[in-house]
């Protein structure tokens, strides 16, 4: 309910507020997607917590058929041009039959669930064999412990909460804070091990690409060991034939 109110309230707004869609980060996005599509089975993309639609709109021409789907039935409708159709639906009980589509892709949107288990269940249910689950941005909670200062100034500096209160007087801290639920990081270990449990094979890298301008300029798109970078990338491919 705190993602769909917040989601709801900024529903024009959210890239904006956001601040970091940039055209480096579509293009490095789009580069992802066109890995994920040749080696995907088919070209039927579903975007979990899909927003404004930015990984649609950069999947575009690249998937026969792309879906987005989130919890705020207003972010869909005031981003509509971005998916080819927008299903507003909880991640715990996706309104999708068994083997729908080809990949499923995750983009900034772990750290607002309270828990994995369903969102690994219903990734394998709706994948067809040999599907891809790919996630990316989502920061990891071994990084938030190492570096937790420094992690704490820039947060400081962003001042995201802020950004969100001035857009929409519906905003409460509390609000916030239950929409933001993992800031602490997700733990890309057990995450990693839910999909292997779900009959997955699993790859994991850790990168700060898109994460700021300046890091950017540092680190560009090299991967780093895990809890030497912020962001977790997953992909997993669906066993079986």
């Amino acid at each position: 309910m705190a993602n769909r109110r917040l989601y709801d309230a900024i529903a024009g707004a959210y890239e904006e507020i956001d601040g970091r869609r940039s055209p480096r980060l579509e293009m490095w996005l789009r580069g992802k997607l066109e890995n994920l599509r040749r080696s995907a089975p088919g070209g039927r993309l579903l975007d979990i917590g899909s927003g404004s639609g930015f990984v649609t709109r950069c999947a575009e021409s690249l998937f026969s058929l792309r879906v987005g789907t989130d919890m705020s039935s207003g972010i869909l409708v005031a981003n509509s041009q971005a998916f080819d159709a927008g299903v507003a639906a909880d991640v715990d009980h996706l309104p999708f039959s068994d083997g729908s589509f080809d990949v499923v892709t995750c983009f900034a949107v772990l750290h607002h669930l309270y828990s994995f288990d369903d969102l690994v269940m219903e990734a394998a249910r709706v994948l067809k064999p040999g599907g891809l689950f790919y996630s990316d941005h989502d920061i990891d909670s071994l990084f938030c412990r190492r570096f937790r200062l420094p992690l704490a100034v820039y947060r400081r500096l962003r001042d995201s909460g802020s950004k969100y209160r001035e857009a929409s007087e519906q905003i409460t801290d509390e609000l916030y804070h239950l929409a933001e639920w993992q800031e602490k990081g997700i733990n890309a270990s057990s995450l990693a091990s839910l999909f292997a449990n779900a009959g997955f094979s699993v790859e994991s890298s850790f990168h700060w690409f898109g994460l700021a301008s300046i890091t950017d300029r540092v680190f560009g798109e090299r991967l780093s060991r895990h809890g030497w970078a912020p962001l977790v990338s997953l992909t997993c491919r669906k066993n079986g034939e």
